[in-house]
């Protein structure tokens, strides 16, 4: 026993009504793949190209050395690490106020360091933030 999808492709009339081709593949799917190749090739390359920023930094700890200072430690990792880069650190007091700014220089030709470095402040700090490096 024979299906009915075989008499309408067998017969011209009704493979024109059902709207059955000679050409199994659809016309749209040259396109599609060629957007997927597209659209792949530049998710591929935004992703490995923005996951792995110039500079990343990030505090590891800090703490109160006496009423005058404060010591934090921050690690930075460079894409490039021949270029020199400064790295601001802030400390605050209570009140969220800034009582302490320092303008570090991290070592050139190191991919990834920790830095511990020493705030002088007006006032006694309880945190410290890495503002940014740049």
């Amino acid at each position: 026993m024979r299906d009915i999808s075989d008499f309408r492709a067998a017969d011209p009339y009704l493979r024109e009504r059902y709207g059955i081709s000679k050409n199994r593949t659809p016309g749209w799917l040259p396109y599609a793949i060629l957007l997927a190749i597209v659209g792949g090739g530049w998710l591929i390359w935004s992703g490995g190209h923005y996951s792995t920023p110039e500079i990343r930094a990030s505090v590891v700890s800090f703490t109160g050395i006496d009423e005058k200072h404060f010591s934090i430690t921050y690690s930075i990792s460079l894409r490039h690490p021949a270029i020199a880069r400064t790295c601001t650190v802030v400390a605050y007091d209570y009140a969220a106020n800034v009582v302490g700014q320092v303008s570090d220089l991290p070592k050139t030709g190191l991919a990834a360091q920790n830095r511990t470095i020493t705030i002088a402040t007006r006032t006694k700090a309880v945190s410290a933030e890495l503002l940014g490096c740049r």
